[in-house]
């Protein structure tokens, strides 16, 4: 379960792993703002189909705020990122709205 928003962890995938793959397909647009995006310990009990780590923290949620801060940084970068990484954000936001 993740620890933020209590759903399964269905896309088992710590954030360390989905920061690096984040990383490298932002690179290729916006570099500098690529190298900002880091993982970070979350404990949990799901163990990474990647790493092998232990995580709590869902795909989606790391997502969310890696998207978050993309829109604050650079809005362009946020809309190239939801084609890479959605994992149901398309979704989310356009039912906030």
């Amino acid at each position: 379960m993740c620890v933020r928003c209590d759903n399964t962890i269905t896309n088992p995938l710590c954030n360390f792993c989905l920061a690096k793959r984040m990383s490298a397909s932002l690179s290729e647009f916006n570099p500098k703002l690529a190298g900002l995006i880091h993982g970070f310990k979350v404990e949990g009990e799901t163990k990474c189909i990647s790493c092998g780590k232990k995580t709590g923290l869902c795909a989606n949620c790391f997502s969310q705020d890696v998207y978050e801060f993309l829109t604050e940084k650079d809005p362009q970068a946020a809309r190239s990122f939801l084609k890479h990484f959605d994992y149901g954000l398309r979704k989310e936001i356009t039912n906030l709205f």
